[in-house]
């Protein structure tokens, strides 16, 4: 049986579930990096563009050294 997976995130549960606080996701909406949508006072976020925003910052790279 498939879970349902929401379509949009409230911005305090597209912090949760992204790990990134409020300013981050703020400051990248006001980039135009990511996408919201508002319905009222509310501030949401489809999951697609959610996902999208993430995929698109760069890999980290491990910078550990077993001396």
């Amino acid at each position: 049986m498939k879970k349902n997976v929401p379509l949009a995130y409230t911005m305090p549960a597209a912090c949760e579930v992204s790990g990134f606080g409020k300013s981050s996701l703020y400051l990248a909406i006001a980039k135009d990096e990511l996408r919201a949508k508002k319905m009222g006072s509310r501030t949401f976020i489809l999951a697609e563009d959610l996902k999208a925003w993430l995929e698109s910052k760069p890999s980290a790279k491990c910078t550990y050294t077993n001396d």
